[in-house]
């Protein structure tokens, strides 16, 4: 077992150094120096985050990916099948570009153990499989979150890194984070992870583990006081960051409300297809799905038309994933806002995921704990995507069913989410017979969405579709400034 605990040494110690630093200056630190912190003090307290969240080196990792499960009792998941989960593992494994999954254990369990998580017979098991496979550098066990006590004892007897859906799912963020706002959210994000960490190390986890791998999670000069007072001091400066982006976005919705353009939020699980959907409803080709976990990161927004010739945006957000904390979620919360202020939300489900049932009731509970107006919580438009990929489709006739590929059934859902934004906006549609060409008529044009225009000797009657506060400019210009003269 000494030369696993080396394997597991070389691998850490490879990436520990500057690999944070050079990622979240690229874009994702701040040049203000309020005072909290000097630069000094961010990089060492990112050299800390960096060795706690087990960076791969520059190859990636070659993955043993351990599924387990609940055989019985209260506890088991009747949700959703071993199988299922042990799928959606692979695929996070797979996000990564340099990343490969080498063997899947579904390891049953009859509950999990608070200080081994597995008992000694599973845990002999797997440890034997990394010691005969040369090829495996990394352990993922595919659960929420490793307490810091079994973390240490299972990378103790595997010898090699080991990663909790957590770690995982902040390695993918990692990634796929491009912009400024996008890196300090993870960043933050990352942080709650690293207290119970080093916590862990002080209430003596790694010293009574006494070997290597305990002296690796300990390494670094700094004592627990220090890493206390550095990380405290890193952390408001974060939320301060944050809380900028945050006045930032309410100012950018402002800006978008006083225009009266509605807003349509489009959610749902990762991978279901929001970026296909929102690139399909606008007609926008610079926007390239990817058929991926965490494709999108930051809140994009994209104009698009309704058959009304209505003019609406389209709010591209997050993808939602079960079974990771919710702490790792909260710091996207100035992101997720735009949902919650939007006129409409579109919820979208992959019709072709076996999981498709649960993956719907995750994406709901999700949305009910953002406090989300509840006349818009239920005014939801649920979207049935990727049914290109199914024989049979069975419809209760409570959902539009799409594919985003053929095309089918987006008239259908443009014509949903038209009659939706009429409603929750308070738009009418009214038919005003005016002047062809005249100012009535250009004022109309160009403030109101035009539904038909028929044309009557030197009038026109104009169907529009026009919210109460213009309705009310336009009788203030035209009709009582006639009744008035």
């Amino acid at each position: 077992m000494p030369g696993l605990v080396g394997r597991f040494a070389r691998t850490v110690m490879a990436g520990r150094c500057g690999r944070f630093v050079r990622w979240y200056g690229s874009g994702g630190g701040s040049d203000d120096n309020d005072g909290t912190s000097s630069g000094a003090d961010d990089a060492q307290a990112r050299e800390l985050i960096d060795r706690q969240l087990k960076l791969a080196p520059a190859g990636g990792h070659q993955v043993l990916i351990v599924q387990p499960y609940i055989k019985w009792g209260v506890n088991k998941d009747r949700s959703t099948r071993p199988e299922v989960k042990a799928d959606e593992s692979r695929s996070l494994v797979r996000t990564l570009a340099e990343w490969s999954v080498t063997d899947t254990l579904l390891v049953g369990l009859t509950s999990y153990r608070k200080h081994t998580f597995f008992g000694p017979g599973n845990v002999d098991t797997i440890a034997l499989r990394v010691a005969r496979d040369r090829r495996i550098t990394a352990v993922f066990v595919s659960v929420n979150v490793l307490k810091p006590g079994q973390h240490q004892h299972l990378e103790h007897r595997f010898g090699v890194p080991v990663y909790d859906r957590y770690l995982m799912v902040v390695q993918i963020f990692r990634r796929h984070a491009v912009t400024r706002e996008a890196k300090l959210q993870v960043a933050l994000a990352e942080l709650p992870y690293i207290w119970s960490r080093i916590r862990g190390a002080q209430d003596g986890y790694a010293e009574r583990l006494g070997t290597e791998a305990g002296q690796i999670a300990l390494s670094g000069k700094l004592m627990y006081d220090d890493k206390k007072d550095l990380l405290k001091a890193y952390e408001k400066k974060l939320k301060k960051l944050v809380d900028k982006l945050r006045n930032h976005r309410q100012h950018l919705r402002h800006n978008r409300t006083n225009k009266d353009l509605p807003v349509v939020a489009v959610v749902g699980y990762t991978n279901a297809g929001k970026t296909s959907l929102v690139r399909a409803l606008t007609g926008d080709a610079g926007l390239v799905p990817k058929d991926c976990l965490f494709a999108t990161l930051d809140v994009t927004v994209h104009g698009g038309v309704l058959p009304s010739n209505m003019t609406v945006l389209y709010v591209d957000t997050i993808g939602f994933i079960s079974d990771i904390p919710t702490r790792l979620i909260e710091p996207f919360v100035a992101t997720l806002e735009d949902a919650m202020f939007a006129d409409v939300i579109v919820h979208v489900r992959d019709m072709s995921h076996p999981n498709v049932i649960v993956q719907k009731a995750h994406v709901e509970k999700t949305l009910k704990s953002l406090s989300i107006n509840p006349d818009l919580l239920n005014g939801v438009i649920d979207v049935g995507n990727k049914v290109d990929r199914l024989d049979n489709v069975e419809h209760d006739g409570s959902s539009v069913l799409i594919s985003c590929t053929t095309g089918e059934g987006l008239d259908e859902l443009k014509k949903k989410i038209e009659s939706q934004i009429i409603k929750a906006t308070g738009r009418r549609i009214i038919k005003i017979r005016v002047r062809t060409g005249r100012d009535e008529y250009e004022w109309l044009r160009t403030h109101t969405a035009i539904v038909s225009i028929d044309t009557d000797g030197d009038y026109s009657v104009m169907e529009v579709i026009v919210t109460q506060s213009d309705l009310d400019v336009f009788k203030s210009l035209f009709i009582r400034k006639k009744i008035n003269n």
